[in-house]
């Protein structure tokens, strides 16, 4: 008898005991159920830990791990922690001020059966700090013109990325991806965390659309959080203008900087697991980003 994938969702927690119960809750909620959730708290200094653990004690019909770092690691650290313990065939990196809509998981299962990408990344409704929505018409999700259909799930629209330019952002943030697990794997040998401690979707996401592709999900089934402390925030939560701090601004420049050097280095480092072919042809296309 044929099985539904296990879906594990990855919460990465850093000192958003406001926010985390709410996050998890709506993983809880989700209409599709073979998941699993591990938190990952990063040396948080506040009650986080204790939200995690009230969550789980309250939910021991759910399948809930915690995890603790002993120091601070940063997000990617954080999430590729968790990845060790992933059980399921697909993940999801959850920002823990995040919330999903209910058919989140079902979506992208339904997508990632239609396909074979190594990820999907789904639309966003942004949110305030207390769940009211802002706009379904995000900035920073890819352009869709059906906005009256926004909100249907069945048979929801996908389309298949082709030709990026590596390097490049092509999808909403880190909590709306799903990946397939063998996708992102190789990941786990990566050892310049330290790189990539604040917006680590930026390389995630360019290094899985490199090894097996992406496919963009025109429907939002995330609740995105804009608040003055996360790593996206902006002054103007709506509008046609995104004014970003000039913190968030040096993050951006530092990334685009070095995504390429570390991407091209990382892979030749796995030469033996990629082939050596392979990884050649992979890093030729890294390079060719720098000019076309």
């Amino acid at each position: 008898m044929l099985k539904l994938p296990l879906v594990s969702f990855i919460v990465t927690s850093y000192n958003y005991e406001k926010f985390l119960y709410r996050t998890l809750e709506s993983i809880k909620n989700q209409s599709y159920k073979n998941l699993e959730i591990i938190i990952v708290d990063d040396n948080s200094g506040d009650n986080s830990v204790k939200v995690a653990e009230d969550f789980i004690a309250q939910n021991q019909d759910l399948r809930v791990i915690l995890l603790t770092n002993e120091q601070n690691l940063g997000q990617l650290g954080s999430m590729l922690h968790g990845l060790r313990y992933a059980n399921g065939q697909f993940v999801s990196f959850i920002d823990s001020d995040d919330m999903l809509l209910e058919d989140y998981a079902k979506v992208h299962i339904q997508t990632h059966l239609q396909t074979s990408v190594a990820f999907t990344s789904c639309r966003i409704v942004e949110i305030g700090e207390n769940d009211e929505v802002h706009t379904l018409n995000s900035i920073s999700s890819p352009k869709c013109e059906k906005l009256k259909d926004l909100f249907e799930t069945e048979n929801a629209e996908f389309k298949i990325l082709k030709h990026k330019r590596f390097g490049g952002w092509y999808w909403s943030p880190n909590s709306s991806a799903m990946y397939r697990k063998a996708a992102i794997e190789g990941l786990l040998e990566y050892k310049n965390i330290d790189k990539w401690r604040i917006c680590p979707d930026k390389f995630v996401m360019n290094y899985a659309h490199l090894i097996g592709g992406s496919a963009v999900i025109f429907t939002p089934l995330l609740g995105y959080r804009r608040h003055n402390g996360n790593a996206g925030n902006c002054s103007l939560v709506t509008g046609n203008k995104k004014l970003i701090s000039d913190k968030t601004t040096a993050i951006n420049i530092q990334n685009n900087l070095k995504i390429r050097p570390e991407v091209i280095k990382f892979l030749w480092q796995q030469r033996n697991i990629n082939g050596y072919r392979n990884t050649l042809k992979l890093i030729s296309y890294v390079i060719r980003s720098y000019i076309f």
